[in-house]
């Protein structure tokens, strides 16, 4: 077995202990979701080492790795990162979906899951204002705009469709994002609608209450797209 080989077969383990941890925690089995959580978060650890790179990622080491395994860091960043959001280590999570987002902009890949929640938990941990983000949300939006009009693949994934919603929103463009949620809607799985409509509520509950000055317009913005995301809750 290669390495890359091995690599990914530790990584579905560490998805699989944070499926288990999360079926735990809807049976409010919270002890039980936390180790399961834990034991998924030692895995991970042995994937960084196989992969040859740590959890402090620097970026010539994101920018030199090799595509494949790029592909797989990114991963495993990302599912560190739900992981320690999960066990209440929220610094620590956003620290490891920013480093997946280098590995993601570094080498242009499809996968755009670090980059989203990078934003998206900055926002919610108020670690910055909507104001301060502009400039980095323009940048992604740009990016997935010329992925979803130039690349047939990334047109069908969903997930994209629901990360350029999200971006045009936070921007104020409701008319777009209301165009980019019909078509997330249309191609998402059954669950998926709910959990976007999730996230987006708690950034804008954490708008308030960081005291964001944008946290009204985006509360207007996340009511005039809801319908949309909300018609396919009622199929």
């Amino acid at each position: 077995m290669t390495d890359l080989s091995r690599a990914r077969d530790l990584l579905r383990t560490v998805t699989l202990y944070r499926r288990k941890g999360d079926a735990a925690a809807r049976r409010g089995d919270h002890q039980e979701a936390e180790r399961a959580w834990n034991t998924g978060l030692a895995v991970s650890e042995e994937v960084f080492d196989v992969l040859l790179i740590t959890p402090e990622l620097e970026p010539t080491r994101a920018q030199s790795l090799d595509i494949d395994v790029a592909v797989e860091a990114a991963e495993l960043l990302g599912v560190r990162g739900g992981l320690l959001r999960r066990l209440g280590r929220a610094p620590d999570a956003l620290k490891s979906y920013r480093k997946g987002a280098l590995v993601e902009r570094s080498h242009e890949l499809l996968q755009t899951y670090n980059r989203a929640n990078a934003i998206k938990y900055t926002l919610i941990d108020g670690d910055k204002t909507l104001a301060q983000l502009h400039d980095e949300l323009t940048e992604f939006q740009e990016w997935l705009n010329r992925r979803v009009s130039t690349d047939e693949r990334a047109a069908d994934e969903s997930w994209l469709w629901a990360d350029l919603g999200d971006m045009r929103l936070l921007l104020g463009d409701d008319q777009g994002a209301e165009s980019a949620y019909q078509n997330f809607v249309e191609k998402a799985r059954s669950d998926s609608p709910i959990s976007t409509l999730a996230v987006l509520r708690e950034i804008v509950t954490a708008l308030y209450e960081n005291g964001d000055p944008d946290s009204a317009r985006i509360a207007g913005s996340l009511a005039s797209v809801e319908p949309i995301i909300t018609a396919r809750l009622r199929k």
